[in-house]
């Protein structure tokens, strides 16, 4: 049977905190000193030794630690920009084609009649010399006309006119042009949403042809003299397909879903009361702790309380010897307002390595729900 003796050991700034344990055949020694600690972990200031009417041993003990307050990091949310050309003006068709869906602009046919009486050409006549062959071009006005207020020098020539794009209405002397903008065409793909650092967009042409309702050709395989054109069926593609890649929505204030932050750390006094072995050399992992202060009293109050049997607050007594293990471990605070969110970085990805890998008819999208975003 020893003697076994608590300690404390520190250095003369008081950065250490340790525990010591030393034993003894004697009450009053000399001791052989055991082992230094860390009771369960975390230093010890004040500390004061209680023995049970069972045998159990007790160690009362402050110790310092830090309350860390952990917030998600904020992430930007996209604003709206209009679709700009690549010289950096801004394209005002192509803004109203990504982000508003019209069965009508999504034809690629839509002047079928017009190109088959081809008023989607410039009006324009040539003359024909009958003999050489030889092509002339009349610009349009009376100043060319011929002395007998003909267009062609006849009958050495003849008329030949190509188009039939109004030459006096602005909007038609180049032809009757479609609504329709070819998302193949580069000049219309060359934006690319970039808004906030967390945007990765993909050109439109990719987006144009995502959708639950299929790839499709742009011409529907019908070409433009096709004389079934009249008798085609126009799809309404609004909500199977991500054609509207940029649509107008508001701008949103940045979002606490990133990845937690510990914004405010606070330094706190605690008292631990910890169960020790059945030597009394060390700690046994059974362990009750509170953070506060002793107002008006100290660590040998608070035995005193426990041997007179004037309080429980441990529950000590209720518990048999097979407690759980505890620990001092302060587990970070969180804000129940905010929740990290699992895709917070790809939150606004329209793709991840290649173009529609993440697109309504790809695994990322069937199987993980990453599935494609047009920044509403």
């Amino acid at each position: 049977q020893k003697y076994v003796m608590w300690m404390m050991i520190d250095n003369g700034i008081r950065k250490l905190g340790l525990a010591g344990v030393a034993v003894s055949d004697y009450p009053n020694g000399p001791f052989d000193f055991v082992r230094s600690l860390y009771p369960d972990g975390n230093q010890t200031r004040d500390q004061t030794l209680f023995q049970d009417d069972d045998g159990a041993a007790y160690l009362f003990r402050t110790y310092y630690d830090t309350a860390e307050y952990v917030l998600p990091t904020a992430v930007m949310q996209p604003t709206w920009e209009s679709v700009k050309n690549s010289d950096g003006t801004r394209n005002f068709a192509l803004s109203f084609h990504r982000a508003e869906y019209d069965p009508g602009y999504d034809d690629y046919h839509d002047i079928y009649l017009q190109r088959w009486r081809t008023e989607d050409q410039p009006w324009k006549i040539i003359c024909i010399n009958r003999s050489t062959h030889q092509e002339r071009e009349v610009p349009y006005g009376k100043e060319s006309l011929n002395f007998d207020d003909e267009v062609c020098q006849d009958p050495f020539e003849y008329k030949k006119v190509l188009g039939q794009g109004n030459p006096t209405y602005e909007n038609s002397k180049d032809g009757i042009q479609s609504r329709f903008l070819d998302p193949d065409n580069p000049i219309n793909s060359a934006w690319v949403p970039n808004s906030v650092p967390g945007v990765k967009g993909q050109p439109w042409a990719a987006n144009y042809v995502d959708g639950t309702c299929g790839k499709r050709k742009i011409n529907v395989d019908m070409q433009p003299f096709d004389p079934n054109l009249p008798l085609r069926e126009q799809s309404d593609r609004g909500d199977c397909s991500n054609i509207v890649d940029n649509p107008i929505h508001p701008t949103l204030p940045d979002k606490r879903i990133g990845p937690g932050k510990v914004v405010e750390g606070r330094r706190a006094k605690f008292v631990a009361i910890s169960r020790l072995t059945d030597d009394y050399l060390d700690t046994s992992g059974t362990i009750k702790t509170f953070e506060g202060e002793l107002e008006g009293a100290d660590l040998l109050s608070l035995v005193r309380q426990y041997n007179d049997g004037e309080s429980d607050s441990f529950g000590w007594k209720e518990e048999s010897t097979t407690d759980a293990i505890g620990t001092t471990f302060q587990p970070q605070i969180h804000d129940n307002q905010f929740d990290q969110a699992l895709n917070w970085n790809l939150e606004h990805h329209q793709y991840e390595n290649l173009f529609n890998d993440r697109s309504f008819y790809s695994p990322a999208c069937v199987y993980d729900d990453q599935c494609p975003m047009n920044f509403e």
